[in-house]
């Protein structure tokens, strides 16, 4: 199967198709078998955050009006959605992720990259899959394609994912709360 590489945005995807030959699609770029990719490649993006928490009414009515007597706002859990107007590059993005063994996340080498990342794997319900991590500071041609035959394990980039989990939610509590 082909792996399925995700970037964070459409022009971080441009530059790495630019260390292979790419044959280019509605929403992702293929890559032609190289060495690197022996079977090829599908190359996607998200365009930032595809996935977004959802609004505090989408967890109870009593919060949809702006009412201090509604204070705080405390889900039980936050649950996440597809951001407005992105839905059709989400679709892409699914349909390639579900139909593959390996995915590589290709985004920002931070803690809001493996955020966007993650956010996107786990909304799209793909599941099981072996997920490497690209990790290189450059978009150098050469850079790019040494990244990508040297893949990394994913462990430590799950810790930055949590860490920025963690900002977003309490960044949306008291953007939430505290804007009442």
């Amino acid at each position: 199967m082909k792996p399925v590489i995700l970037a964070e945005k459409p022009s971080q995807a441009k530059a790495y198709a630019d260390a292979f030959s790419v044959k280019r699609q509605d929403g992702y770029l293929e890559i032609l078998p190289s060495p690197i990719f022996p079977e090829g490649a599908y190359i996607t993006w998200g365009i930032g955050h595809l996935v977004e928490l959802k609004e505090p009414k989408a967890y109870d009515p009593k919060w949809d009006k702006w009412s201090l007597s509604s204070l705080p706002i405390l889900p039980n859990r936050y649950d996440f959605q597809v951001a407005k107007g992105k839905y059709k590059q989400f679709t892409i993005v699914k349909n390639l992720m579900k139909a593959t063994d390996t995915v590589i996340n290709a985004c920002d080498v931070d803690r809001e990259g493996s955020n966007i990342f993650y956010s996107i794997y786990y909304q799209t319900g793909a599941r099981n899959q072996t997920i490497k991590r690209l990790w290189i500071n450059s978009l150098e041609i050469e850079e790019v394609r040494k990244g990508f035959a040297n893949l990394q394990d994913n462990r430590k980039d799950l810790l930055l994912y949590e860490e920025a989990k963690a900002r977003q939610i309490s960044d949306w509590l008291v953007g939430m709360s505290a804007t009442r």
